[in-house]
């Protein structure tokens, strides 16, 4: 790897961190789960960023226990030397002010994702506690921090090996803040894959410690050729080869790959920097007006297309295509905050010309590929062109022509497309019932006989002559196809209302499988919605509340229940359930629990329940001489303990209960004790501690008692003590449901749950939909079989 200048003069501080943690969602989108997974992606970022400079070749993720994430890569490490004008470290500066890094103006970074700059100082703001390690100029540099604060200058902590750089970030999301703190492995994974698809050669490991170590490595030596092959897996390719080719300029440098497939979609993906340009740009611009010329071009050369025939369109010779646009460049220029959209002008040019040239080369070297992407386009001409006379009789005269829409539709009195919903209705799913419960001034009904056709199978000429699709066409406003304008649309919600069965998934499935193949803008702008209705109604006394999920049901249960109950702990101390207290606790055994799984995996069952269970957990022992005197010291209730065997390599317990003289044995290995896990364990156990007290526990509500051995127990029985003398009732689908209940719980925007149906990730959404929806039966039965253990409740 060559080396560059990076120094803290490359270091340029434009405002300090205050706002951060008064409005996060200003600098992350949100403090949900969008929101918590952003942090980690902050950081990567940063060490893609080194790779991008030529100066990393690995990034490590890992989630702890206790849902901390430390993110190591092996670049050149934060500069650690002092910003005279700041009177800090670099690293101090870096991680406690907004836009202070090496991508404003200094010479640091030639090409960068990060343009924001507020990055990792935004996670420090947002984060309980964060640790950071540079590795750099032969030492090891550590600074500890708390929701942002400094707690105590830079120190050297160690020596490095020769040539071991690098920068290990250490977080703790702050509870305070977020409203979860728990990762999914899955999200962070669909995004690390992404990254390193764009990052030719760059390897990311990203390691799950709370379930047992699960490792997943994403590393593509063939960069976005992989990429397509990934977005075609679960697809029929109409050619052998991908395209790639790639040309560089003074403006920056340009990647294409692309294959088409036997499918009716394009899956085209752009991006700029690394940053997905989810709304184009002058770079995508480039690409489709080279594309639809060289094609256009060719056929006319070799006789695909005769004198008299049109051109073909974009939409053509786009149809079934994956392709991957990837641009570098020193200046991007971004429209909007969002970063979403390319401006740069002379970007279009720059691919227009690699296109246009390469694509040619490609024609030419590889004729028979050459014929078969042809013919797939001109098929997709003709089925256009007989596609127009099915898109005319779902064409909508005018918005207020009442008489030119769906006669099923029954539609609102309102004409503000801002206020009015649409409730597309499965004919079974309180079809005639939701009619009875909306409110007619802004809400209309589209109830659909039948299951919808398959968008993702058929091509759009067929679709279009299916009579549902073509009534949701017309009930929406907005046309179709080169005809579709989103300032038609009639309703700016969209709402799909199914049964919670297997048929009422199915079809929700095939609605939105239209939608986002054939109406996407509809996905993207916000409007598409899924109605959601309670899981439970719970009746307390004369109260009746309706429960949509069971997080919302627990929250019933402690408000109600749990704040009257009194916990006493093994020393006599009494305390109440406050919900705040209920919470921190919740947190914590969350924790613990994590710390607990953890252990488990790394050490057996019998030994990381004997630590808890016998409360070992609660002295400090490290070693066998230790542990005999800390079991000699432990309240032995019900059993008796007796040390079989101890050691330098740990020591063996047989474990005696009284009442039936069972006996068990323990073997706890030296290194368990001396492990990082057992020590996370210890401290979640003595935080738990100090929030409830000792176990066991004796639980008082009025006149009922409970009584818990641990922690865990502690929560189940207070749960289960709130529960009793409420009415918990559970709906399996809408059509239990009679119109006054429908209104109440599904329909009434002020008790409603709706869900708007978003994609983050757009490669992982269409490879998705053609896995589920397509035509090949192994790669869906793969998928199944390998997150299906990953469903933790299934409601059919």
């Amino acid at each position: 790897m060559t080396q560059t200048t990076y120094t803290a003069k490359d270091i340029t501080v434009l405002e300090g961190l205050e706002p951060v943690r008064l409005r996060p969602g200003m600098y992350i989108g949100s403090t949900g789960p969008r929101g918590l997974h952003h942090l980690v992606y902050e950081v990567v970022d940063n060490a893609v960023d080194e790779a991008l400079a030529g100066q990393n070749d690995s990034v490590e993720v890992t989630l702890h226990p206790d849902n901390s994430c430390t993110v190591r890569d092996r670049g050149r490490g934060i500069p650690v030397d002092l910003i005279e004008e700041q009177g800090l470290s670099a690293m101090t500066v870096v991680l406690t002010k907004l836009h202070a890094g090496g991508k404003f103006g200094g010479e640091g970074y030639k090409v960068s994702g990060g343009l924001h700059g507020v990055g990792v100082s935004v996670v420090n703001a947002l984060s309980e506690w964060l640790v950071a390690e540079v590795r750099r100029e032969g030492k090891i540099h550590h600074q500890e921090f708390a929701r942002g604060a400094p707690q105590g200058d830079v120190e050297i902590v160690g020596k490095t090996t020769k040539g071991d750089t690098g920068t290990t970030i250490t977080f703790l999301p702050d509870a305070e803040i977020f409203e979860e703190v728990d990762y999914s492995a899955q999200v962070l994974a669909q995004r690390l894959r992404e990254t390193a698809f764009l990052t030719r050669g760059l390897r990311i490991v990203l390691t799950d410690e709370r379930a047992e170590g699960q490792r997943q490595e994403f590393h593509y030596e063939g960069g976005i050729k992989d990429f397509v092959a990934f977005v075609n897996e679960p697809k029929e390719t109409v050619h052998k080869h991908i395209v790639y080719f790639e040309g560089e300029t003074d403006q920056g440098a340009v990647e294409v790959a692309m294959q088409w497939n036997n499918s009716y979609v394009e899956s085209v993906f752009s991006f700029a920097n690394n940053i997905n340009t989810t709304e184009g740009g002058t770079h995508l611009s480039g690409f489709k007006a080279a594309l639809t010329g060289t094609l256009n071009k060719y056929a006319r050369d070799k006789g695909f297309l005769k004198e008299k025939e049109d051109n073909l369109e974009g939409e053509d010779v786009r149809e079934g295509l994956a392709a991957v646009i990837s641009v570098k460049l020193r200046d991007p220029q971004f429209e909007g905050q969002t970063k979403t959209k390319l401006g740069n002008p002379g970007v279009r040019g720059l691919v227009e010309q690699a296109v246009n040239q390469k694509l040619a080369e490609f024609f030419e070297e590889n004729p028979n590929d050459a014929r078969q992407i042809m013919t797939k386009a001109i098929s997709a001409s003709r089925a256009r062109q007989a596609a127009r006379k099915a898109r005319e009789l779902t064409r909508r005269k005018s918005a207020l022509e009442s008489s030119s829409l769906p006669g099923k539709l029954a539609d609102c009195q309102i004409r503000d497309p801002e206020s009015a919903e649409l409730y597309i209705v499965e004919g079974n799913s309180a079809g005639g019932s939701a009619k009875d419960a909306r409110d007619r001034l802004f809400q209309a009904i589209l109830p659909l006989r039948g299951k919808v056709i398959n968008a993702e199978k058929n091509r759009i000429n067929k679709v279009l002559s299916n009579v549902e699709i073509q009534a949701m066409i017309t009930a929406i406003g907005t046309g179709f196809g080169d005809e579709f304008d989103l300032s038609k649309l009639r309703y700016h919600r969209v709402i799909v209302m199914t049964d919670a069965d297997f048929d009422g998934a199915h079809i929700r499935t095939l609605i939105l499988t239209f939608l986002y193949r054939n109406m996407q803008e509809l996905v993207d702008g916000g409007y598409v919605y899924i109605a959601v209705p309670p899981l439970y109604r719970v009746r307390i006394g004369n109260q009746e509340l309706y429960v949509e999920k069971e997080s919302q049901f627990e929250e019933i249960l402690v408000r109600e229940r749990v704040t009257q109950m009194e916990v006493t702990d093994r020393a006599g101390t009494s305390l109440s359930l406050t919900e705040t207290r209920w919470g921190r606790f919740s947190r914590a055994l969350h924790e613990f629990e994590g710390w607990s799984a953890r252990l488990k995996a790394d050490f057996g069952n019998a030994a990381g329940n004997f630590v808890v269970a016998h409360r070992l957990i609660e002295s400090d022992a490290s070693v066998s001489e230790d542990v005999e005197r800390a079991l000699a010291g432990i309240d032995q209730d019900g059993y008796e303990l007796d040390v079989v065997s101890a050691g330098p390599d740990g020591f063996e317990v047989r474990i005696i209960e009284l009442e039936t003289s069972a006996a068990s044995h323990a073997a706890v290995p030296a290194e368990l004790l001396r492990s990082p896990v057992y020590d996370g364990l210890r401290k979640t156990y003595a935080k738990l501690a100090d929030i409830v007290g000792p176990p066991p526990f004796t639980i008082a509500h009025g006149k009922k008692h409970a009584r818990a051995e641990t922690f865990e127990e502690l929560r189940a029985r207070a749960l289960e003590l709130a529960k009793q003398g409420m009415q918990v009732s559970r709906f399996k689908g809408l059509g239990e449901m009679n119109a006054d209940e429908l209104r109440e719980t599904t329909m009434d925007p002020a008790s409603r749950m709706l869900i708007r149906v978003e994609v983050e990730d757009a490669a992982a959404a269409s490879a998705i939909f053609s896995t589920l929806m397509g035509d090949q039966v192994e790669p869906r039965r793969l998928f199944i079989e390998q997150n299906a253990r990953d469903v933790r409740f299934l409601d059919v």
